[in-house]
């Protein structure tokens, strides 16, 4: 007996041309298969049938069986006769005729025999020169053992067992013109005496009755007179029948139960267990019946009279719980053969499958000349997470519009940073389909691209009228991935045309004054836009405002059942929702805007940090569409690849929530910041140790986190008092921070505010004291001076905070600006040019002279923090001329690429001026 178990050619490759014949004959005799039904000869279809599957089960037997099997040699030279015998067949059949499908049928057919001939070939070259090591039996360890039952609990099991491999219900039927009807069968006179009555009954019991209406009234036909009718018992059936009935009935449970996993209006995403759980009991039951009933899944899907999405979820989801790479291959044969309308079925079966051979068969699919397909295959890698660089590459050279969404989005986590980000802008600038451009808007964006957001907010201001899909679309993109500044933009586009969805972005936007335009949409006359507006403001300022209300169930029924007479009323539910009603907002906002600052993004309430979003797919209260929202605003904020989705098995739910949890709450995230892309991205840098910074992001070793904003978000913001400024901590191993601006290879897509924006609890005392000459030479250009005497006045304060982060500002002048030699930073000293001696001044000629260590990381810092005053701050330090500025850079970057201590020194100064620039800034100020 054959074990059927293996991965299917997961790990093959040119070292077993025997298995690689038989994928590639597989596709081709599948592919006759399905071009039999179009031929209209007289054909025996069953006798072609039945060879052309045993041809297809010979290629499992190849992938299943090792290299120097006999059953390897031997399926190949039996798989390519039975293709020959199926050409012979066909050929013989038609005659002289001539038809497309009959030339596609016979092309594939000669494919896969001479596949299947040059596979056998080869591996009878290797027999012959291993021939000692031939065996019949299986030496392969790779091929998995029948494993003892093993029931599921919270995620499906992957059962092996010993049985022969599977192969498809496959219907070969013409399709030709419906015969003429039947001649309808003779009538009976109604008997209208006592007499006629006796003799009807007198027929019927003889048999005569059913001879004449059948038309043989031969002599001695039927039953004697008198005797019981044929049949007129249940006769006892095989065992065999009783596992598939008992199959069958499982079947349609698991068929039933793909709509009972989903929660409706008043379920959580947790009450879906139970549901869940009987469905594995089911899949556990089918599977514990044996392999005779493994064929019965796919003529279960092939009785369906319409199309039947939960039929497909059952084949796809039951085979992809048996492993072995035939199972699969059957569930794709029976996939080939379904309407489009069953294709999400398909798609949710598989993905839910334990089955890993379902990765190398979507793989196998995406480059099928069929789009529907392709689209499908993706949607199943995507959502398994096993898409390749090959497959998306593939994908994107092709022409049809369903295959480039789903590669544009798979973009997000698929390929190196550096090879995606082109790819992507390239689609968003060509592209003139909607659906596309914001399936790569929202990758580019996960990507941690801030470019991109430029573009949104331009696509939106344009045109005047109705807003396009497009424009609906960049605006919820830009409300969850925008800025502060993108405020006007957003409450503009909700003024002018508000919307259900624009509001709820608005919500999780998190600015405070956007908290009027939602008050105003509270008197709206359409509801949506009304209980959008509430839950907006229920997102942003947590006030717990809610109220008990009867509505009805929303039940699917046309109209003309609805209004048919005696029609039974909708029933009523009395659900739980946020309080619409202005009057209860406004006393409310108007007590409690105080406590919120303008600078900072809030969420329940409270300053927001990414663990908010997890905190709020956990909750069992949150609705199912306001889950996925969730989903995508965490890939956007923190730049992690994660699998999670909120339609997952609900204990894989669970598990993958507790892992973001963990890995979200490892980012550097200050609270109330405006984040984008928080994580690193792998693949968008190699560089070494000591190459120009890469990063903006401060290290939270620096300045230590406030653990309770983070892990309790939700809760109530105590005062604190002002944070006073303390001395910069010992150095950490070098990170590679970043010089923008003045380090040619930084990339122009990062930005500091995004990434470091730090709670605003600014030191009320002394910071930087500058010297006044340098103020003067500045002339009207605010300097630092100007905004250090706005520090100590206290015009410049931020609200109290719990467990604010300390920053590690210097307390010594640390930007002596055209002073041979700046003070050194407490705890580190500043080292000079790599070769001079220790204190020596910089040689004279040497362009570095302009700015000393701690001026150039000052700079590096400040140019992070006001991207939109580069010129003004190059005048600040004396580089107004771009030669200047190229030396000066060139130098520092060489001496911080050959001194690692040097380096060491310049990052810690980097990171303690950047902190201190992000505090203060001041856009207004800085232009």
């Amino acid at each position: 007996m054959i074990d059927p178990r293996a991965s299917g050619g997961v790990d093959e490759g040119s070292s077993d041309p025997g298995r690689v014949a038989a994928r590639r004959a597989r596709v081709a005799i599948e592919d006759a298969l399905f071009a039999i039904p179009e031929l209209v000869a007289d054909l025996d279809r069953e006798a072609l049938r039945d060879r052309l599957l045993r041809a297809i089960q010979c290629a499992y037997v190849v992938l299943d069986t090792p290299l120097l099997a006999l059953a390897h040699l031997d399926a190949l030279h039996e798989g390519a006769a039975m293709v020959a015998e199926c050409r012979a067949l066909l050929a013989q059949a038609v005659g002289s005729g001539d038809s497309e499908p009959l030339r596609r049928a016979m092309a594939r057919l000669d494919e896969a025999a001479g596949v299947l001939r040059h596979g056998g070939d080869s591996i009878a070259q290797v027999h012959l020169a291993r021939r000692s090591e031939i065996h019949v039996g299986r030496r392969d360890e790779r091929l998995p053992q029948a494993r003892p039952f093993r029931a599921s609990v919270g995620v499906p099991s992957l059962h092996a067992i010993e049985r022969q491999p599977l192969l498809p219900h496959v219907l070969l039927d013409p399709v030709m013109v419906p015969a003429a009807a039947a001649a309808p069968p003779p009538t009976l006179p109604r008997p209208t005496t006592l007499e006629a009555l006796k003799a009807l009954a007198a027929s019927f019991a003889s048999g005569d009755l059913e001879r004449r209406a059948a038309g043989g009234d031969q002599e001695g036909a039927g039953s004697a007179p008198g005797a019981a009718p044929p049949l007129a018992y249940e006769p006892a059936v095989e065992e065999v029948q009783v596992l598939r009935r008992l199959g069958r009935d499982c079947l349609e449970d698991i068929a039933g139960l793909r709509t009972l996993r989903k929660p409706n209006a008043i379920e959580s995403w947790l009450d879906q267990a139970p549901f869940e759980q009987r469905l594995l009991d089911n899949l556990d039951a089918f599977v514990a019946l044996g392999s005779s009933v493994f064929p019965l899944v796919s003529l279960f899907h092939a009785e369906a009279r319409s199309p039947d999405p939960e039929r497909a979820f059952a084949v796809a989801l039951t085979l992809g719980c048996i492993e072995g790479s035939d199972t699969v291959g059957a569930a794709v044969m029976t996939l080939k053969q379904s309407p489009p309308e069953e294709l999400p079925g398909w798609v949710e079966g598989f993905w839910l499958a334990p089955n890993p051979a379902i990765d190398v068969a979507m793989a196998d699919l995406c480059v099928s000349p069929r789009p529907e397909l392709v689209a499908l295959a993706l949607d199943v890698l995507h959502a398994r997470g096993a898409l390749s660089a090959e497959v998306i590459l593939s994908a994107l050279d092709r022409p049809e519009r369903e295959i480039r969404v789903r590669a544009a989005r798979a973009l997000a986590t698929v390929l190196p940073r550096r090879e995606v980000i082109p790819l992507l802008e390239q689609i968003l600038a060509e592209s003139a389909d909607d659906q596309l451009f914001l399936a790569a808007a929202e990758a580019i964006l996960c990507r941690g691209n801030t470019p991109a957001l430029s573009a949104l907010r331009a696509l939106v201001t344009e045109g005047a009228g109705p807003r396009s899909p497009r424009q609906e679309g960049a605006l919820g993109l830009v409300c969850m991935a925008g800025r502060a500044t993108d405020l006007d933009l957003l409450v503009a586009a909700a003024n002018a045309q508000p919307s259900a969805r624009l509001l709820r972005g608005l919500g999780r936007f998190g600015h405070v004054e956007s908290l009027p335009a939602l008050l105003a949409h509270l008197h709206h006359a359409d509801a949506e836009i009304v209980a959008a507006a509430a839950e907006a403001l229920e997102r942003i300022t947590g006030a717990g405002l809610r109220e008990t209300v009867e509505e009805p169930w929303e039940v699917e029924l046309p109209p003309e059942a609805l209004d048919a007479p005696g029609a039974l009323p909708i029933p009523m539910r009395r659900v739980e929702r946020v309080v619409t009603d202005a009057d209860q907002w406004l006393p409310w906002v108007a007590k409690h805007a105080r406590r919120f600052d303008r600078r900072l993004k809030y969420r329940a309430g409270v300053p927001f940090t990414p663990l908010q979003i997890v905190a709020e797919l956990e909750a069992p209260g949150t609705p199912p569409e306001a889950r996925d929202d969730a989903t995508l605003e965490l890939a956007l904020v923190t730049g992690l690849r994660f699998r999670f989705s909120p339609h997952d098995w609900v204990a894989r739910q669970r598990r993958d929530l507790g892992e973001l949890r963990a890995r979200v709450d490892a980012l550097d995230a200050s609270p109330g910041a405006w984040c984008l892309g928080l994580a690193n991205d792998p693949g968008s840098t190699a560089a070494g140790p000591f190459s120009p910074p890469r990063r903006v992001t401060p290290t939270p070793d620096r300045a230590p986190r406030p653990p309770s904003a983070l892990r309790a978000p939700v809760a109530p913001v105590a005062p604190v008092a002002p944070v006073a400024p303390v001395a910069p901590v010992a150095p950490v191993a070098p990170v590679a921070p970043v010089a923008p601006a003045m380090v040619p290879e930084e990339p122009e897509d990062i930005e500091a505010e995004v990434r470091t924006a730090p709670i605003p609890v600014l030191p009320s005392g002394p910071v930087l004291p500058f010297e006044a000459a340098v103020q003067r030479d500045r002339g009207s250009d605010p300097g630092p001076g100007q905004r250090t005497a706005t520090l100590q006045s206290g015009a410049v304060t931020g609200p109290p905070q719990a467990e604010a982060p300390v920053l590690g500002i210097p307390s010594g002048p640390v930007l002596p600006f055209r002073t041979p030699s700046p003070p050194p930073v407490p705890g580190q000293p500043l080292l000079p040019a790599v070769g001079a001696p220790p204190g020596a001044p910089p040689a004279a000629e040497d362009p570095a002279t302009t700015l000393s260590l701690a001026q150039y990381a000052s700079l590096c810092a400040e140019l992070a923090v006001f991207p939109e005053a580069v010129e003004a701050t190059f005048r600040r330090y004396g580089l107004e001329s771009q030669q200047k500025r190229a030396a000066v850079d060139a130098v520092w970057k060489e001496r911080l690429r050959c001194d690692p201590v040097q380096y060491r020194a310049w990052d810690e100064m980097y990171r303690h001026y950047h902190l201190y620039w992000a505090s203060r800034r001041s856009p207004r100020e800085r232009i």
